[in-house]
């Protein structure tokens, strides 16, 4: 919902802004960020825990289907962290071996967590993500205008290419929706049922749709 929120309220305060101020940096600093982040998703995965609650990424004793989709947002980020810090020849493999050398640790010598400092931990990797996430809303956003969208259907011509492209960006920002934002979620505890986040995202795609509209 905070997320549906922030795109309808920056669609209002800002409808005719070139570039969302809210969308993470490209320097250093966020290089640095994102490092920081991919520790504590390590660290809060790897940490024993003092209580019962089970991570999101495991459904009895088998991997659960989040767990592709945090393999993409873990690629993006390790990425992302790369490119932001400059790093070059063996120190670009500094991004991955960091948090591998932090999550030994964390589970060798950690006390064990609780549910808030698991969900502590893990924060920064969910606002990463989700910055990343609204780096790629910035494209195909237009796609769920809803004037346009409803011209194109009224004129008849070019409605079933109207309806494709739809159809296309849809798919496209499920996906990483699925990677950027549900699967982070997933790895403090196990947040949310299927059907919960089938509704989360209806519900994000008619924010969407209403951002868009009001920006046009």
């Amino acid at each position: 919902m905070a997320l549906v929120a922030s795109l309808i309220l920056g669609s209002v305060l800002a409808p005719a802004a070139g570039t969302d101020p809210t969308l993470p940096g490209q320097g250093p600093l966020a290089g640095l960020f994102d490092l920081v982040a991919l520790c504590g998703a390590a660290t809060c995965v790897a940490a024993r825990r003092r209580d019962a609650l089970h991570t999101g990424l495991i459904t009895g004793q088998d991997l659960a289907y989040a767990v592709g989709p945090l393999f993409g947002a873990v690629a993006f980020t390790l990425d992302q962290s790369v490119a932001r810090l400059g790093l070059t020849g063996g120190g670009a493999l500094l991004p991955l071996t960091l948090p591998i050398g932090v999550a030994v640790w964390a589970r060798l010598r950690m006390p064990p967590t609780s549910a808030l400092q698991r969900r502590a931990l893990v924060t920064p990797f969910i606002l990463a993500t989700s910055g990343f996430f609204s780096q790629f809303l910035s494209g195909p956003a237009d796609l769920f205008d809803v004037r346009s969208l409803a011209a194109a259907v009224a004129g008849g011509a070019h409605a079933a290419e109207a309806l494709l492209v739809l159809s296309v960006g849809l798919v496209a920002t499920l996906l990483f929706y699925l990677m950027l934002v549900f699967a982070p979620r997933q790895l403090a505890e196990h947040e949310g049922t299927l059907q919960t986040w089938a509704i989360r995202f209806v519900v994000f795609v008619l924010g969407l749709a209403v951002s868009t509209t009001l920006r046009r």
